[in-house]
């Protein structure tokens, strides 16, 4: 699947024969709750999110990628806040959370070099 599109929701739906009445039944949402979903007019829930997961096998970085960058940014520009905040600390528990710290934003970096 390319990244490029906002949603795949709509997609696999599609792939499977899946009408939005077949769809939005297994999710628990209306027909026009789920064509907001697909075209992303409305945020997925993490409940919608892991539904879709369950129905279609796919996590949320598949099905749902651009909701996911927006997600990841705003948890890396925490981390990186975060991480200028305790960097000149030498304590041992700070070094361990700085450790962590840097992983969240390496991983997401990765993440960018493999779109």
């Amino acid at each position: 699947m390319s990244h490029h599109l906002p949603s795949y929701l709509h997609t696999l739906r599609k792939q499977w024969g899946l009408s939005q009445p077949d769809l939005a039944s297994l999710l628990g949402v209306t027909g026009s709750a789920l064509c907001r979903f697909e075209n992303l007019s409305r945020r997925p829930t993490a409940e919608l999110i892991i539904a879709a997961d369950v129905i279609f096998g796919h996590g949320p970085k598949d099905v749902f990628p651009a909701f996911y960058r927006d997600i990841e940014r705003v948890i890396v520009s925490r981390a990186r806040t975060q991480h200028k905040r305790l960097e000149s600390e030498t304590d041992p528990a700070v070094r361990e959370k700085l450790r962590f710290l840097t992983e969240i934003i390496e991983r997401a970096s990765q993440t960018k070099l493999n779109v």
